[in-house]
């Protein structure tokens, strides 16, 4: 079984980090040597920090030939953070902070002082997406300082985010990506620093998987209004980074497997379905049944295992982080996904990350205008 100790010097967190240090604002942890260096060297006065959500090395792989621009501006291979997913991610390379620092650990993750699990973004009941908290869990439960606005606290320089959550209009909440991008030149013109979020392609990846056309055409579209961004602003250093990449899988309902269930203190998951925690009543019986059901396709952590091998990163844990781990956690190296047949949901996938493979670990850093 591989030890989860995550990469002190090739992460997010340490990209995040160099742009910290360029800002001359103090570092949280290690900075990314090799960015440091052309950083340096590039005479630039503003960065933007673009993130295509799941266009990880695996994804652009796949339809180099359909994206050119971007796949001649590779810089380095870096990685993610464990669980390589969006929650943990974006929050590492937006804050300069590992998931242990920040408590950003998966999706779903359960709060004592809620007694409930909460799919952490939307700030959502897992079963029952019509309970919603507020003031939501970011805000209550996990608020943290971001990079922009350690960058804004100098007051020598501006810093300023934009997503494309924020654009979702009309009756089926298509997101307006004209207006967004138009709007994000705009920003990248008036800050020293922004950055730029779409959520696309890992909404359509798990929809469709990695090789579709769909993915293909929705990148060439990216990276058309990236050139179109890069082009209009010449002073500025474009940064491109994925917050993981994707692995096409089978998925399998934990509800199929009731002597598995009636081993918890809770019946079902957090954190992510490639990345699963239990909360444990019967241990000998739990791990009996995991290694039946599950042991060909998932390797078993201990919550000691994890938190001794630097699994969610390095430096102070966040106060209560470690009630949101499980007693056991299930990580997958092959290709299969759990989900919850009772936790509501649109679509089954197709793709999904957050495991330890290197397609969904891997994730190229492009630079632009260097």
């Amino acid at each position: 079984m591989k030890k989860l100790t995550l990469d002190k010097e090739n992460t997010l967190v340490n990209v995040s980090n160099s742009i910290l240090k360029f800002f001359d604002v103090n570092l949280l942890n290690q900075s990314y040597k090799h960015l440091d260096e052309l950083l340096e060297k590039s005479r630039k006065d503003k960065i933007a920090l673009i993130l295509f959500d799941g266009a990880g090395k695996v994804v652009l792989d796949c339809h180099k030939e359909s994206i050119p621009f971007i796949y001649s501006h590779i810089f380095k291979t870096i990685n993610s953070v464990y669980p390589s997913t969006t929650v943990a991610a974006t929050t590492s390379i937006t804050t300069g902070l590992y998931p242990i620092q920040s408590g950003y650990l998966g999706w779903t993750q359960y709060f004592e002082s809620k007694k409930d699990f909460i799919n952490v973004f939307p700030s959502q009941s897992k079963f029952d997406h019509n309970v919603k908290y507020n003031p939501p869990v970011q805000i209550s439960e996990l608020k943290v300082d971001y990079i922009r606005d350690l960058i804004n606290s100098t007051h020598i320089h501006n810093a300023y985010r934009i997503y494309t959550f924020d654009y979702r209009c009309g009756p089926n909440f298509k997101t307006d990506y004209e207006k967004f991008f138009e709007d994000a030149d705009k920003l990248v013109k008036a800050h020293d620093f922004v950055y730029i979020y779409t959520e696309n392609p890992d909404h359509l990846l798990h929809e469709y998987g990695v090789e579709d056309d769909v993915i293909k055409n929705n990148l060439v579209y990216l990276e058309s209004k990236l050139k179109e961004l890069v082009e209009n602003n010449t002073d500025t250093l474009f940064l491109l980074v994925a917050d993981h990449g994707f692995k096409n899988v089978k998925e399998i309902n934990i509800r199929n497997y009731p002597d598995f269930l009636a081993t918890l203190k809770y019946q079902n998951f957090s954190l992510e379905g490639r990345f699963a925690t239990f909360f444990v009543k019967n241990e000998e019986k739990f791990l009996e049944l995991a290694n039946k059901y599950f042991g060909k396709n998932f390797d078993i952590y201990s919550k000691n295992q994890l938190l001794e091998d630097h699994t969610f990163g390095y430096g102070n844990p966040r106060e209560n982080v470690e009630y949101n781990i499980g007693d056991y956690t299930l990580v997958a190296t092959g290709d299969i996904s759990l989900y919850d047949l009772e936790e509501p949901r649109s679509f089954n996938f197709v793709a999904n990350h957050a495991g330890i493979t290197s397609d969904e670990t891997d994730i190229y850093l492009c630079v632009f205008n260097a």
